[in-house]
């Protein structure tokens, strides 16, 4: 079917045009200009798009969709919600250090799956997992990710023999960094902040310094997930001006909230890293205006469905915060409405950076000629109150519910198929297609 998008302020070459965005029966943009009324009658399907944006299609790097209590179909139907439209998982431990094991879970994604998908390798904790990860590279996947503080913690031969295979296949080594000598083992579960305190920000810091040191001696590409503290950041930065190929991501938690939130909002930020103090926000912030963080994630994660009327305690809540429906809408409307990024850094972190990092950008990423028709139609005036969306949503878990937003997906494609309507999800399951690494 093909498919006009027609009265919308389209993302260009870096800035906002009025012009119309024709979509082939195949899925591709086939053109980016304005269409004359008489022509738009030789089109399936015309979608106004009057008033709103219409962006690139978001891409979440890491996103944990079928772990814990998420599944693919449900995971990917709250990504298409917040208007992403490519999910790249992290599998649980071992479970993609093996051509089998990847294709048997990327088999099981394209089942359920209504947004495109990819996976990263690993996990990796033990040298046991790195054994295939040649073979691993060349199934296409975005990255390999290494799981420090593992139980027992990850060696720094694991570590170090990490780094020499990203430099050896040039697939870019994604780590969770912190430092288990740094974590106490004994928690104050009884006060707010004591997990927080029990995983200081120089867990990350120093596990960060020993990972770039070694990627820098190595030549080895490299990711730092979610990142948590100001002073990493800076640490990122420094390397990188030494040559060090290090790009890095955050997530809007670590953007929004500081650990004394812990005691308005409980266990629900619980996650690990923890949240920090009100300085370390103001530097992200900083560090994601100027590029020194490249993208923002969702670091997705449900370890169990809630249940009415139960709030589980911090000992018994996982660390993770369920987010993919609501991080990019929470990005427009703190960082875009408030000042703090300009729409070309949004479209940048959300959409064209993990494309380049994670090798999509031949077919993802930016509206464009011959590039997939990922498309999201965003109203940025519209004001809405964070809710549940469906019966799959997962909203009632999030320290977000019933936050008052300005800006809205209204309509969601991929590959030129409409998913999210702005009221339902409307493809059917298997919509989404594996979409390998260049």
């Amino acid at each position: 079917m093909s498919t006009l998008i027609t009265n919308g302020n389209v993302w260009v070459n870096g800035a906002l045009k009025k012009v119309d965005v024709l979509i082939d029966e195949f899925g591709k943009i086939t053109a980016v200009e304005k269409v004359d009324t008489n022509d738009s009658q030789k089109f399936n399907n015309i979608i106004d798009a009057e008033g709103c944006l219409v962006l690139p299609g978001g891409i979440d790097a890491h996103a944990h969709i079928e772990d814990g209590a998420e599944t693919f179909y449900e995971g990917s139907c709250l990504a298409a919600i917040g208007g992403i439209t490519t999910v790249v998982d992290m599998p649980p431990f071992h479970i993609c250090s093996t051509p089998s094991g990847l294709r048997e879970r990327m088999k099981a994604a394209g089942q359920a799956c209504v947004t495109d998908f990819c996976s990263h390798g690993g996990i990796v904790i033990e040298v046991a997992d790195l054994e295939q990860m040649n073979a691993v590279a060349e199934e296409g996947v975005a990255g390999f990710k290494v799981f420090m503080p593992a139980d027992p913690p990850v060696t720094p031969e694991v570590l170090w023999r990490a780094i020499q295979t990203a430099a050896k296949t040039g697939l870019r080594m994604v780590i969770h960094a912190e430092e288990s000598a740094c974590l106490e083992a004994e928690i104050n579960w009884s006060d707010p902040v004591g997990f927080a305190n029990a995983r200081p920000p120089v867990a990350e810091t120093a596990a960060t310094a020993l990972v770039l040191e070694m990627a820098l001696a190595a030549g080895a590409p490299v990711h730092i997930c979610h990142v948590s503290s100001g002073r990493t950041a800076e640490l990122i930065d420094q390397y990188r001006s030494l040559g060090t190929d290090v790009t890095a991501e955050t997530t809007p938690h670590f953007l929004l909230f500081d650990k004394d939130d812990f005691r308005k909002y409980g266990a629900s930020l619980k996650t690990t890293p923890p949240l920090r103090d009100p300085i370390d926000i103001e530097m992200l912030w900083q560090a994601l205006e100027d590029g020194v963080i490249d993208i923002i994630v969702s670091d997705h994660y449900l370890g169990e469905l809630p249940e009415k009327n139960k709030i589980p305690t911090f000992k018994e809540k996982e660390a993770g915060i369920a987010g993919l429906e609501i991080s990019l809408p929470l990005l427009y409307h703190t960082g875009v409405q408030n000042g703090k990024i300009g729409l070309d850094r949004f479209v940048s972190i959300t959409a064209e950076r993990p494309a380049e990092i994670f090798g999509f950008d031949w077919r993802k990423g930016k509206i464009q000629e011959k590039m997939d028709a990922d498309l999201v139609v965003f109203d940025p005036d519209q004001e809405w109150t964070v809710g549940v969306f469906e019966d799959f949503s997962r909203a009632s878990t999030l320290p977000y519910e019933g936050w008052r937003l300005k800006g809205k997906v209204k309509r969601t494609l991929v590959r030129g198929i409409e998913v999210w309507n702005g009221d339902a999800i409307i493809a059917e399951k298997g919509t989404g297609k594996f979409i390998a690494r260049k």
